[in-house]
């Protein structure tokens, strides 16, 4: 198998698959996959891959309330980035990721 680390939607395919295990991790209640994202998040951007908005995804929405896994919803006043993630739980994510708070507490 060839992976082309150039690709120019590398990012985004990156991306998608920690969405896919941030929707694993909520199905499951499965904090370790949680903890799981959050390292190879870091990795990843300790790498130089920059964080797209689906990278907010293992996290519930601060506006919307979205579970994790889901996109948000729109609301009068909150824009979506990216037609995606309100642009808090996209920082949030970041910070989390960053190290900057703690791990998100997965639902009970």
């Amino acid at each position: 198998m060839h992976i082309d680390i150039n690709e120019p939607n590398a990012a985004e395919r990156f991306w998608e698959g920690m969405q896919e295990v941030a929707a694993a991790a909520r199905k499951h209640q499965d904090y370790d996959l949680y903890r799981a994202i959050v390292k190879i998040g870091r990795a990843a951007l300790a790498q130089g891959v920059e964080l797209v908005p689906t990278g907010g995804l293992f996290l519930q929405c601060p506006v919307c309330e979205a579970l994790p896994g889901q996109r948000c919803i729109n609301i009068p006043g909150h824009p979506l980035h990216g037609n995606i993630l309100h642009p808090r739980r996209f920082e949030l994510a970041e910070k989390a990721i960053k190290g900057e708070v703690p791990p998100p507490i997965p639902l009970s």
